[in-house]
């Protein structure tokens, strides 16, 4: 009977499931030292780009140049997507122009397709490896 339950325990879930790591996030092109880095981060189309559906970083700059964020508690083999924020004023806010468009530096976690719409989750994600992490986010 004990041999069962352990069969049963090993089938229920498979070596490596559910395993987290910790994505080290490079953020490029910081031009002032002052404010936080706001990374958001996205599991799926449904919570893309919406704040109160993401995971959200707080991370004080506190150099020009580049900042490491560690990001941890990620699932190896998910798929996220990662838009980040350099909050000059840090007011917790992407502030924008007229037109709506950032006026603060901002990044994703992939290039963008296209200037004239939203971008899309699928075309922004990556599947999470620890070993392999993402090149370094640059600022815009």
């Amino acid at each position: 009977m004990p041999f069962l339950v352990l069969l049963l325990l090993l089938l229920a879930s498979p070596p490596g499931a559910n395993k987290t790591g910790t994505l080290v996030l490079r953020v490029d092109h910081i031009e002032e030292a002052v404010g936080s880095l706001w990374i958001g981060i996205y599991e799926s189309e449904d919570d893309f780009l919406d704040r109160d559906k993401a995971r959200l970083v707080r991370h004080t700059v506190t150099t020009t140049g580049c900042e490491r964020v560690d990001i941890d508690k990620l699932t190896v083999g998910k798929r996220y997507a990662i838009a980040v924020f350099h909050d000059l004023n840090d007011n917790g806010e992407l502030d924008t122009n007229f037109l709506g468009l950032p006026a603060e530096p901002w990044a994703l976690s992939q290039s963008l397709r296209s200037w004239f719409r939203r971008p899309r989750f699928g075309e922004m994600s990556f599947v999470f490896d620890p070993d392999v992490g993402l090149p370094p986010l640059v600022l815009h």
